[in-house]
């Protein structure tokens, strides 16, 4: 385990050291030696005279934690090929059957690195190529690369890798069938059926990519699936419904979905779960097929505020098309909830509407719901509830960084999902929470988290791939 962490450090000075270099179209130069059977494969490129490069050591420049590494890691330069390749042979044993691969200008310069590092690692090598890692995995590595079919092959490497920006200075890649089979042995270690995943679709590849900009990092991340899916898009407008002062916004459309795949799996997990679950619909006269998945099918939104020191504010939002079943819906939720003695439910009124609140029994919660504006809300901060109905006076639409981040994401008019952090105030939050809660917090995890400002993804579909974009605003 030492020498996994240790190789993973080695891997990371040299990702660093690798941020060069504009990608391009061709295959990365390790492929055509990693073995056909390699589970995921990352690949940089070491061009310290590049564009990417500057931008990279600009941005690393502003973590005290990373400052001082900046030059140091311009001395992997010597040891480093024009390519640095970190290779997993599978996933089992906890992400520590990797190696990495280089094609080092001289195997001197190597060795001469190797030997300052002590037994952390052995080293072995394919033709030019000079590998890196534990023994048993250099042995493993040198024994599949020498012969049989090579990752440079692959349909779905070629199609993973085709996928990713041609300028990005970091690709990856992981094979879809690995992460499945791995997937669905968890699952199945939990009780659930074999191959349950596969009822979903076929993972045939996970390709992601980083490429440093002016002021931020720009990410993406695709998952060629069969069938392809088709997720419902929706051009985001909650941002400007919900109060301002948002930590973390998550946004979507049509959950009705979603929730109906989720369901369909556990029923296939628990025998009786359908069973059950109709007994339950006909105890509660609620049915999700006839009230549920109706009011999920407008844009959706999750926001979270800072709160007590227990508890922070949370907010939910549905557009629906009818308020008055929306609005009967909730009060029959709030009905049901009294039945079991430990909510009190009561009728009170906030921005001149009439909203449940619901007060836990021994609990220092409390739930205010509505209707109001074709929206659904839910929240545990009767401010939130009264902004909501009322309209913000400066929403989240109207928050300078959330709309320069969005911006620099360069988010589509239609999304299938979105999501949004301000991690110049959020981290902080944490870390604060962190400390009243009894948790040791050094001042330095504070000076480092410091150049996170804001946060942006957003999932659109790209063919036969589903596709998560991503901005983050280092200043």
């Amino acid at each position: 385990m030492r020498r996994f962490w240790a190789g993973a450090g080695l891997a990371a000075a040299l990702a660093a050291a690798g941020c060069g270099g504009g990608g391009g179209g061709p295959l990365p130069e390790g492929a055509s030696v990693a073995p056909a059977s390699t589970a995921a494969f990352l690949s940089f490129r070491t061009d310290f005279s590049s564009d990417q490069w500057k931008k990279f050591a600009r941005l690393a420049a502003q973590f005290p934690a990373v400052r001082s590494s900046v030059d140091i890691l311009r001395n992997f330069k010597d040891y480093a090929g024009k390519e640095v390749d970190l290779v997993w042979l599978d996933f089992p044993g906890g992400g520590s059957n990797s190696v990495i691969i280089t094609k080092p200008s001289t195997h001197a310069k190597l060795e001469e690195f190797l030997r300052l590092q002590g037994d952390l690692f052995s080293q072995g090598s394919v033709g030019e190529w000079a590998v890196v890692g534990d023994s048993a995995d250099v042995d493993r590595f040198e024994k599949l690369a020498r012969g049989g079919d090579k990752l440079a092959g692959d349909k779905e490497f070629k199609q993973g890798f085709g996928q990713l920006d041609p300028q990005a200075s970091v690709k990856g890649w992981v094979s879809g069938k690995s992460a499945q089979i791995a997937l669905d042995h968890a699952l199945a270690g939990g009780g659930a059926p074999p191959r349950l995943t596969h009822d979903v679709g076929d993972l045939h590849a996970i390709s992601g990519a980083a490429k440093a900009e002016d002021n931020g990092v720009s990410l993406e991340l695709d998952g060629l699936i069969d069938p392809a899916p088709n997720p419902a898009t929706f051009s985001p407008s909650l941002p400007d419904a919900v109060p301002g002062g948002v930590l973390l916004y998550v946004s979507t459309s049509s959950l009705d979905a979603p929730l109906k795949t989720v369901l369909r799996l556990v029923g296939k997990s628990l025998p009786r779960f359908n069973t059950q679950l109709s007994q339950v619909e006909g105890v509660l006269g609620i049915t999700l097929e006839g009230d549920i998945y109706p009011l999920l099918k407008g844009e959706s939104a999750l926001a979270v505020y800072p709160g007590t020191p227990q508890l922070p504010r949370v907010l939910f939002v549905q557009k629906v098309e009818d308020e008055q079943k929306a609005d009967s819906l909730l009060r029959r939720f709030s009905a049901i909830a009294q039945l079991g003695g430990s909510i009190k439910a009561e009728t009170v009124q906030l921005g001149g509407e009439s909203v449940q609140k619901l007060t836990f029994t021994g609990a220092p919660v409390t739930i205010y719901d509505g209707v109001a504006k074709g929206r659904l809300f839910v929240t545990n901060a009767a401010n939130l509830a009264e902004q909501t109905i009322s309209g913000p006076a400066s929403s989240l639409g109207d928050d300078p960084l959330f709309r320069s981040t969005r911006d620099a994401a360069g988010v589509p008019v239609k999304v299938a999902a979105f999501a949004f952090g301000d991690l110049e105030n959020g981290l902080p939050y944490v870390l604060r929470l962190a400390q009243q809660a009894g948790n040791v917090v050094p001042p330095e995890a504070f000076a480092n988290t410091k150049p996170l400002h804001g946060a942006v993804v957003y999932l659109v579909k790209d063919g036969d791939a589903l596709r998560i974009s991503g901005f983050q605003t280092i200043k």
